[in-house]
């Protein structure tokens, strides 16, 4: 078996849509066709960029990979987050941060196709854009799978909010059917800002439901910051970032057809959020 590499990339201008990823740059080469001398996906890189306009937002993004490329069901894997606090007449603020990393172990059927489908969530910025790279034979890691939910948050401080949606619908709860070695979370603000007070972001998401085998707390904490007031006139306010990630180790043990549900909060502050959890098994 030969490593190998391939991406796709789509633009998104509207949140909560499906956006099938078939672009590479000038190209338009449709699905990933899994190569004849490969064997398994070892990694899934996603980045996050945009062709903003001044505004003030905040969105988190996603990606589907599904078909019959694939050895395992649909998974879901979160990607990057970013906001701006953008006055047009001194905005000009620019963001840069790596793509989210899953070191997988997914086996493929060679020649067949893997469709990714892009998602962008919370506010729309002007257009995003979802880079998906897939790593073949490379170092694998424990990942055969991936599921995520989303919703806004932080309208009323240390308020918890269920975290309901994911792609282009409300899902529900998780409904997982192997164990959880990772947990990804994280929450990115509407800057909209306060005109005298300075306002924390600090969000956290706590687990529960009948589909945790064993009884325990299961909160986890995502990126922290500040933020300060006169977000109207700040100018070069732009931001992304990464979800935090929890390695379980043996795992948090789960039970079949049982459900879990993600609810969200942010603490002390009035200040609308958009959260997203990711589980991965």
């Amino acid at each position: 078996m030969v490593y190998d590499t391939d991406f796709r990339e789509m633009a998104m201008a509207a949140i909560d849509t499906a956006y099938v990823m078939t672009e590479k740059g000038a190209e338009s080469p449709g699905a990933f066709i899994v190569p004849t001398t490969v064997s398994k996906l070892t990694e899934i890189r996603v980045g996050f960029g945009a062709i903003a306009t001044d505004v003030i937002m905040g969105a988190t993004s996603a990606v589907k990979l599904s078909g019959s490329g694939l050895k395992v069901p649909e998974a879901w894997f979160v990607g990057p987050m970013m906001a701006a606090a953008g006055a047009a007449a001194t905005d000009g603020g620019f963001s840069v941060v790596n793509a989210m990393v899953y070191k997988t172990n997914i086996p493929v059927s060679p020649g067949n196709k893997i469709e990714a489908t892009a998602f962008m969530h919370g506010e729309v910025l002007g257009i995003g854009h979802l880079i998906v790279t897939l790593s073949y034979d490379g170092t694998p890691g424990k990942i055969t799978g991936g599921d995520y939910r989303e919703e806004t948050t932080g309208a009323a401080a240390n308020t918890f909010v269920t975290l309901g949606r994911r792609g282009a619908v409300a899902e529900g709860d998780f409904k997982p059917a192997k164990t959880i070695i990772e947990v990804v979370f994280g929450a990115i603000p509407d800057p909209v800002g306060h005109a005298s007070d300075g306002l924390l972001i600090a969000p956290t998401v706590k687990l529960s439901g009948n589909g945790l085998l064993v009884n325990g707390e299961y909160e986890f904490t995502g990126p922290c910051g500040q933020q300060h007031p006169d977000t109207d006139v700040v100018g070069t306010g732009a931001l992304s970032v990464n979800p935090t990630r929890y390695e379980c180790g043996a795992g948090i043990p789960i039970k079949i057809n049982g459900t879990i549900r993600a609810r969200a909060q942010n603490i002390e502050s009035i200040q609308s959020i958009h959260a997203i959890i990711g589980l991965l098994y």
